[in-house]
């Protein structure tokens, strides 16, 4: 895990920054632990175009749908923060937090008008669920910090967060449209095909963190800390491809280049709050 090395780096970082005999409020070092509450959720509604059929009189409307939603993990980490008075500090932090992605099962829907007096064709696929996995976000906080007198007291920090590298591969089935009608049966065939979007070692970005907690005192030095803490980054733009399709028919082909161009890109928003519990140690 990466969190340790970063927490002892900014922690080594911090001591000489401000040594604690500078620090006249003193040194507090906190550990945590809790859940993140991500916020991201995208819905990807996509059509391939008109399709030109060489019967009279029969016309396809088509299109299709499916949806992506972040589900919350586990989160923890650990602060460092000096405090040049009693109630006014600087703390450094890293947290790690699990967001999830899960996708809802794909829906396409056709219809087809027939030539008189044959009756129009509607036809719905779902398909299932796709795959999705990202890496942890890992953000690294500088923040000013203030706190309430006594033992027991209301605290608030917030600042600027730095947050590195994603990893984020997503793959969804969908359907790129009707490939031959049969008039006689009023069968459709509808071609499928699975996308990706992915990307790896994404850029570092730069974004915000605001914190509101409670510290219940425990002894001389020690504490309960109880926390609720929000994260925002910029979106992340990832262009959907598609995944084995080298050997596709070219009418295939086609409907899967058109469904690509008109399909939405995943715009990843790196967001969530996170409530967590620890324990504090001052000195």
């Amino acid at each position: 895990m990466r969190t340790r090395p970063i927490l002892l780096a900014a922690v080594a970082a911090a001591a000489l920054v401000f040594p604690p005999a500078a620090c006249g409020g003193g040194v507090e070092i906190s550990g945590f632990a809790g859940y993140t509450f991500p916020f991201y959720s995208q819905t990807f509604v996509y059509d391939p175009g008109p399709i030109n059929v060489p019967i009279p009189g029969v016309s396809i409307d088509q299109g299709g749908e499916f949806i992506l939603k972040a589900s919350g993990g586990i989160a923890y980490g650990g602060a460092i923060a000096f405090y040049p008075t009693d109630t006014f500090g600087f703390e450094l932090r890293v947290d790690r937090a699990e967001v999830n992605v899960k996708t809802e099962a794909s829906v396409y829907d056709v219809s087809v008008t027939l030539p008189s007096p044959l009756p129009p064709v509607s036809s719905s696929l779902t398909l299932g669920e796709g795959e999705a996995s990202v890496s942890a976000p890992l953000p690294l906080s500088l923040n000013l910090k203030l706190r309430g007198a006594g033992r027991s007291h209301l605290y608030a920090s917030g600042g600027v967060s730095r947050l590195g590298s994603l990893d984020l591969t997503l793959r969804q089935p969908i359907a790129i449209g009707v490939t031959a009608v049969n008039l006689e049966t009023s069968n459709l065939e509808i071609a499928t095909v699975e996308i990706q979007a992915q990307a790896t070692d994404t850029a570092t970005s730069w974004g915000g963190n605001l914190g509101l907690g409670f510290q219940v005192g425990l002894g001389e030095r020690g504490g309960l800390v109880i926390e609720a803490r929000g994260f925002y980054f910029p979106k992340r733009t990832i262009e959907w491809e598609g995944l084995n399709v080298s050997g596709l028919p070219p009418l295939q082909q086609q409907l899967l280049q058109r469904t690509l161009e008109v399909l939405p890109p995943v715009e990843f928003e790196p967001w969530w709050v996170q409530a967590t519990i620890g324990v504090s140690f001052r000195f």
